[in-house]
């Protein structure tokens, strides 16, 4: 007799733990809506517009990070390809966004999804190789630093939703061919030339400052849908406009990185309407959430998919002693 109710309070305690679990990982619903195309060659930008009251957020970013002194990535002490350290010496949340480029160590990587890591912590963050030709330390030793941009669009979705490290080293050196570059692509075949190259600097930037300069002119934007040669090919969107707008410009460099390198495939194409945008939107807002992909005490990730969409949600916890939920912090998405 013992013995049942001892069993019946344990499985009690479990369905109490995973409904507790739901509970504090529940998220309050945002509404947005679309804005009108913006457009830079065969790169079409919509600006996605919050139409809730948003969050306010206090994420540090790498990049902020980095220029403080406040954050330090390294090698594990046995250093392996899929993982890297990080220590975020703030007190405030250090914020990695999925696709970030890092460079140093003992071969450049890109971090996988986004990943908070709490202030004054280390933790331990998924990566991925860009430069499969080298495996031993350089200028740095076995630290590295953020490159300040997102790898391009279909490099970070090979990571993202094939995990495939042999993917992302076909497409790195892909994208990179097709680039009209003035360097020839290293013994090391690293992203990095992508990013230091001068031809390439000066056309991305041209994108860059196109769309930029017209998705900032509305606080209330939160995010983007992004077309390339005329069809629509992913998003990203933040509870937070204030956080989305320190993010952005690594964000669209991916975006022009991803553009550039298809533009000598692009012909006369129709810019997508705003009713196309909306619809890839709502399509990744009913998606299934079909997989608990992470899940730590402050963080979970979940992934959406549809016959046409895959994508992720990165939720976290209300900071200790808030009484109001969080709406999902990042929300990503790509067309099938």
């Amino acid at each position: 007799m013992i013995r049942r109710v001892a069993l019946v309070l344990l499985l009690l305690a479990l369905v109490f733990g995973q409904w507790a679990v739901r509970v504090c990982f529940a998220q309050p619903k945002a509404r947005w809506e679309v804005g009108q195309p913006i457009v830079h060659q065969n790169l079409v930008v919509f600006p996605v517009r919050i139409l809730t009251p948003p969050p306010k957020t206090d994420f540090l970013t790498l990049k902020e990070a980095h220029q403080r002194n406040l954050v330090s990535i390294r090698e594990l002490p046995n250093a392996t390809v899929p993982e890297v350290l990080v220590e975020n010496k703030s007190v405030k949340p250090l914020l990695l966004i999925g696709g970030e480029v890092i460079l140093g160590g003992k071969q450049d990587r890109i971090v996988e999804h986004d990943f908070v890591v709490p202030p004054k912590k280390v933790a331990k963050v998924r990566v991925y190789c860009v430069e499969p030709g080298r495996w031993t330390p350089q200028e740095l030793g076995e630290k590295f630093a953020p490159a300040m941009g997102v790898v391009a669009a279909e490099v970070r979705k090979s990571a993202q939703v094939e995990k495939s490290q042999q993917l992302v080293w076909h497409l790195n050196e892909r994208v990179q061919h097709r680039l009209p570059a003035a360097t020839p692509m290293s013994p090391s075949q690293s992203y990095r030339r992508v990013l230091t190259d001068p031809q390439i600097q000066k056309q991305t930037q041209a994108y860059i400052q196109a769309i930029q300069t017209q998705l900032f002119r509305d606080p209330k934007v939160c995010g983007m849908i992004v077309a390339v040669n005329g069809k629509i090919e992913w998003l990203d969107v933040f509870s937070d406009p204030s956080l989305f707008r320190k993010v952005a410009p690594s964000l669209l460099h991916s975006a022009a990185v991803q553009a550039l390198s298809q533009r000598t495939q692009a012909k006369a194409t129709r810019t997508p309407s705003v009713a196309e945008a909306k619809a890839f939107l709502e399509q990744t807002q009913r998606a299934q959430r079909k997989v608990k992909e992470f899940e730590i005490e402050h963080l979970r990730r979940e992934r959406l998919e549809t016959s046409s969409v895959v994508g992720f949600v990165t939720e976290v916890k209300p900071i200790a002693g808030e009484q109001k939920l969080m709406p999902a912090l990042h929300m990503n998405a790509f067309r099938r």
